[in-house]
């Protein structure tokens, strides 16, 4: 029995990942990398070039609000992979564009008030008791986007004085709302070793993308710039038996979806359009 529970933490710097105690010690036990790279440094491009393992120049959606050009009859998703498999899929973001929603059984949104620990504890806690039926459960922490809508995007434009200038502020803010990810990042696998689901469940923690916090005039958080602070990624695979290893080299996020079919031991469908 293996489950696939997968976790984004929208908008995570690589360079707070690298230096925050938690993650070394998730890295102690996982095969992972801080050197992957996305396809968009914005979160609808990004997520659809994952769940297709395809560039968005291929797959229709190649912008930020490109959602519904998205080929879904030429390219099979991770979720459509896993549910010709019989698994059960479950996926909570915040909104209904950020990903492909073909496959899921259930797409739930949570907005920006809601308890993001709690709700995503239950759903663990639910398909825990789940026997003898695999699922995949995607999980959307977007906590740290939606405070940097509320707090820069609506607040400065990309030319603000008082935003630009004022980069330690702007770090201790981004600092604060990376230690709540952290305490949501513990408090989930806390509760997957509890429920024993650690030891059946392949767990894909990544980002979308990586965030501006001022560094350069032009580019208030994420989209505008490529700059290896927004397009530089992170990803780490834990699963059963397994042993510690940094993938060094450069790999890309659209690597992700076959990584995890091989894993599953799942092959590719010659009846659609090839991977990237």
């Amino acid at each position: 029995m293996t489950n696939l529970i997968m976790i984004t933490v929208d908008g995570a710097r690589t360079d707070f990942i690298k230096s925050s105690i938690l993650f070394q010690e998730i890295k102690s036990n996982s095969v992972f990398s801080h050197n992957c790279i996305t396809y968009a440094p914005h979160t609808i491009a990004a997520m659809h070039a994952i769940f297709s393992g395809t560039y968005g120049s291929r797959n229709g959606t190649n912008s930020y609000w490109s959602t519904y050009k998205f080929k879904k009859n030429q390219f099979k998703t991770l979720t459509e992979y896993l549910k010709t498999e019989n698994y059960t899929t479950i996926a909570d973001l915040h909104s209904e564009i950020v990903i492909p929603k073909q496959g899921f059984d259930e797409f739930l949104i949570h907005d920006k008030n809601d308890d993001l620990l709690s709700r995503h504890l239950k759903l663990l806690e639910r398909l825990s008791k789940q026997n003898n039926k695999n699922f995949f459960l995607y999980l959307h922490y977007s906590d740290i986007h939606t405070k940097i809508s509320d707090t820069v995007l609506k607040k400065y434009t990309n030319f603000s004085k008082e935003y630009f200038e004022n980069k330690e502020a702007n770090k201790k803010a981004y600092s604060l709302l990376f230690e709540n990810a952290e305490s949501y990042i513990s408090k989930i696998l806390e509760k997957l070793k509890e429920s024993d689901l650690l030891k059946k469940s392949i767990i894909c923690i990544i980002s979308d993308h990586g965030i501006s916090i001022g560094e350069r005039k032009g580019e208030r958080a994420y989209g505008a710039f490529l700059y290896d602070y927004t397009i530089k990624s992170f990803c780490y695979f834990l699963f059963p038996n397994i042993q510690s290893f940094e993938i060094k080299q450069q790999i890309r996020t659209i690597d992700i979806m076959p990584t995890i079919l091989e894993q599953l031991k799942i092959s590719i469908n010659d009846n659609f359009s090839n991977i990237d």
